[in-house]
């Protein structure tokens, strides 16, 4: 049944996310995480977009390989950044060639280096405007982005709200969130949104920790905006490699847990292109009745 199905019958979905490597070394490990896909079997996977565009052919080429030769729906980030309206229409022919139904359409991150958004002088500044674009020439199904703890350009929660409700007027049929770590958060937001009008389903998306450097002051999850709650840091605590991966592995099954039983949309797991974290905790869900395979 294709995701989108599952989630207009409320049936929770499971997907996994992938980033096109810029390094060539690295295409390796992400085939290699790929040839894990098929018997852990997520009802889709996205792929990233890098800042700019600058992943633009990789991620159209992934895609394209992942649906044929994997058999597993794909979503494409499509973003503003750097791409006038003819360069957007020309990829969305490509994926809509491809045999692609859904896009996670995107504003997306300013380019490495630069602090603000700057729009392509015939591009958008938007991503309710890039919604609005492809939702009048094309078939996709759209998803965007939602922030449970606020986009960190938002004035405030209610007018990130408030962009996320004009989102799904725009068009879009499903959101996923940016990572978090604290579910009552996520209650929350999701409580305020379906105030304010939101009835799109609301995937979560959960980031299972494999190192203490992602959760340091300069790290990965911090730049993402995400707060780290004590909770998560005492959970993951100190030790080596192996212990650490797994106690993150722990938090994020606990997590994912809670989140289903009361009601969530889907899980998207951020990948990060490795299979160990995200096999561990898709298997251990499935122990514990979530995500049936048939």
């Amino acid at each position: 049944m294709p995701f989108v199905n599952k989630l207009a019958a409320n049936i929770p979905t499971l997907s996994f996310e992938f980033l096109p490597p810029k390094a060539p070394a690295d295409w390796a490990m992400l085939y290699s995480t790929l040839g894990e896909l098929p018997k852990l079997a997520p009802d889709f996977v996205s792929v990233t977009y890098g800042a700019g565009g600058s992943t633009r052919q990789k991620t159209v080429d992934l895609v394209s390989r992942i649906q044929s030769e994997l058999a597993v729906e794909t979503v494409p980030h499509l973003t503003c950044v750097g791409h006038s309206r003819a360069e957007l229409a020309e990829i969305l022919s490509l994926l809509d060639a491809a045999g692609i139904h859904s896009i996670m359409a995107l504003r997306g991150d300013p380019p490495r280096g630069d602090a603000t958004f700057r729009p392509h002088p015939d591009g958008f500044a938007y991503a309710c405007d890039l919604i609005s674009f492809i939702k009048s020439d094309y078939g996709f199904q759209l998803g965007c982005a939602y922030y449970p703890e606020k986009h960190l350009e938002a004035p405030s929660l209610t007018q990130d709200i408030e962009y996320l409700k004009l989102k799904q007027d725009c068009g879009a049929t499903f959101a996923t969130s940016q990572l978090f770590f604290d579910n009552d958060a996520f209650y929350r937001y999701r409580d305020l949104a379906a105030k304010a009008g939101v009835t799109i389903p609301m995937i979560v998306g959960l980031l299972p920790v494999t190192s203490s450097g992602q959760l340091a002051e300069t790290g990965f999850v911090r730049r993402c905006g995400a707060s780290v709650p004590q909770k998560l840091v005492d959970a993951v605590g100190e030790g080596d490699a192996k212990t650490v991966l797994g106690r993150g592995v722990d938090y994020a099954i606990a997590q994912c847990d809670d989140l289903l039983k009361h009601g969530v949309a889907g899980i998207h797991l951020y990948t990060m292109n490795r299979s160990t974290a995200t096999a561990r905790v898709t298997q251990a869900l499935r122990s514990l009745g979530h995500f049936p395979v048939k």
